[in-house]
């Protein structure tokens, strides 16, 4: 059935940004914290972002964490999406994501072992009836450098499917939800949505997709096992060896490398076929665009080394990445030159710096005025607040909007923004991003604009691995997963700083292997502004997906950006 049309507010015609400068803001850095006391029973996230972390819980006293121990099945029936809700709601926050675990925090600060018991109607989550081990000898899986992650976490969102771009799934072949567990079925959508009627410039778009079932294949032999060598079909599938120093937690993947190479050697040997010599293979993912593969290939590599969210965000990344939509018939770079520019950066690097933004003084004043003393508590902080300013320029700058929209294959939504202060201090066990790692969320973009100078050095700059937003990853799934070491990234990858002057900028590729860098002596303070394909989000929401889809904690404006509406 048609579903009811989405509606949300729409861009004005483009036109082009003005220029100007802008004085250093004021962080009042020196300044002694004045947070509140904390209150029985209040809830906070730690070693993540303001909208996804570790569940710390004030009781009797101190913050403590939960330590999410034991088997998968486990720990999930005890700490599942109701316990997400709660903490979420308390937390004031529209709605819960899901549940993971993450890195741990200090061993004498565990609260409870295993989980905890939630409907998800409780008012707050002291409600919640948790499995209480403070005393206790901790198990070595809670302890602060256990090898695997075992912290408690959940990701919460501002975010509601409705208002998303609406999508229709043709589930004719099988049932959406199928895609998750059945490696044959694969998500495929129309390059061009059904647009809005002109004058009806609050409606989004409609995206039309269906459930594709693949052949088999198996039997028939592209080339036979003897063919191979003495390994037999498929034996140099899979992650290459010493792939495993790669990762920051290497106790904790030894089993999900193995698992790879196990299926893409059965699944090889099965089909009677070897490992396609034009597949580009790495410790941590495919490099799939612009590969030789031809379509039986490339059915085959999805199916045999992906696991389920890997292969369901190449689906959903197709038009990006090129195997489907303008950019496979080669027409989606922007006609205007400033743009273009932008826009090759991005296929190239996964990142384009973009300079002297041109943001008027308003820009900074609102955004100092939405951060507060949230800068003044020495903890990572973020605000949803509306920046006027900030909206006006967002939708005058024609450049930035064609580039962004090419580099999406012609459709995209801005999902919305936050503000976000860095504090002087910062480490990886306080912020885990300061692990080189990927979003987990496959294609998408982040503008970054800086409302300090940046230092290099001192200024806690990103920093990217040039080139690697080109990797599909064997997994999406878990935290550890996406976690790598510094020796491995530098010498995989060319890496760079993002640092400069207040009002300047980036654009660039959650996809990529990025980190914060946790070394230095200066705050940062930077707006945060969110982009994916247009379809991606809705799709994500049918599923059911424990993906950041958009990113929780920011001003909602959902404005589509793409092509004109039908006459």
């Amino acid at each position: 059935a048609q579903q009811q049309r989405r509606r949300a507010r729409a861009p004005p015609p483009l036109a082009t940004a003005t220029m100007g400068a802008a004085p250093r803001l004021a962080l009042g850095a020196l300044l002694a914290s004045l947070a509140a006391a904390a209150s029985e029973g209040d809830v906070r996230l730690a070693g993540g972002n303001t909208d996804a972390g570790r569940v710390e819980v004030y009781r009797e006293g101190r913050w403590g964490w939960i330590c999410a121990d034991g088997a998968n099945d486990e720990w999930q029936r005890s700490w599942g999406k109701p316990v997400a809700e709660v903490v979420c709601r308390q937390l004031g926050l529209r709605a819960a994501v899901g549940t993971m675990r993450m890195a741990n925090g200090k061993a004498d600060d565990v609260l409870a072992v295993v989980g905890a018991s939630c409907n998800g109607t409780e008012a707050s989550f002291s409600g919640c009836q948790l499995s209480l081990a403070r005393g206790d000898a901790p198990r070595s899986a809670c302890l602060e450098d256990a090898t695997q992650p075992a912290a408690a976490a959940v990701r919460c969102t501002n975010f509601v499917p409705e208002e998303q771009p609406a999508v229709e799934v043709d589930e004719t072949q099988a049932p959406l939800s199928a895609v998750i567990r059945d490696p044959y079925l694969r998500i495929a959508c129309k390059d061009d949505p059904l647009l809005p009627r002109k004058g009806a410039e609050a409606e989004m778009p409609t995206f039309s997709c269906a459930v594709v079932q693949e052949p088999q294949q198996r039997g028939e032999a592209a080339e036979s096992c003897a063919a191979v060598g003495a390994g037999g079909c498929g034996a140099e599938g899979g992650p290459p060896e010493g792939a495993i120093d790669a990762f920051v937690f290497q106790e904790a993947m030894r089993e999900d490398l193995a698992a790879v190479r196990r299926r893409a050697a059965e699944a090889a040997a099965a089909g009677g076929y070897a490992t396609p010599p034009g597949l580009r293979r790495s410790a941590v993912g495919l490099e799939l665009e612009n590969s030789t593969l031809d379509a039986t290939e490339l059915a085959r590599v999805r199916r045999d080394y992906l696991s389920p969210l890997g292969r369901i965000i190449l689906d959903l990344d197709a038009s990006v990445t090129g195997l489907t939509g303008q950019k496979a018939g080669g027409k989606s770079a922007p006609a205007e030159a400033a743009a273009e520019r932008v826009y090759e950066q991005l296929q190239g690097a996964g990142v384009a710096w973009l300079g002297d933004l041109g943001l008027p003084e308003e820009v900074h004043e609102e955004a100092a005025a939405a951060l507060g003393d949230k800068v003044l508590g020495g903890q990572l902080a973020a605000s949803s607040q509306a920046l006027p300013s900030l909206e006006r320029w967002l939708r005058g700058n024609s450049t930035l909007q064609a580039a962004i929209v090419a580099y999406f294959g012609g459709h995209a939504v801005l999902h919305g923004y936050k503000v976000v202060h860095l504090p002087a201090t910062l480490s990886a066990k306080s912020f885990i991003s300061a692990h080189w790692h990927h979003d987990r969320a496959g294609r998408r973009l982040k503008l970054f604009v800086l409302l300090n100078d940046v230092d290099p050095e001192e200024g806690h700059p990103t920093q990217v691995a040039e080139g690697s937003h080109r990797l599909t990853y064997y997994w999406q799934e878990e935290f550890q997963q996406s976690r790598y070491s510094d020796d491995y990234v530098r010498k995989s990858f060319r890496t760079s700083r993002l640092a400069g002057k207040r009002g300047s900028g980036y654009l660039f590729d959650t996809n990529t292997i990025h980190r914060g860098t946790p070394e230095g002596s200066q705050g940062r303070n930077v707006i945060v502004i969110e982009y994916h394909q247009a379809a991606k989000c809705g799709l994500v929401a049918k599923l059911g997906l424990n993906l950041p889809c958009p990113s929780g904690d920011q001003r909602p404006l959902n404005w589509y950006l793409g092509s004109g509406a039908d006459a």
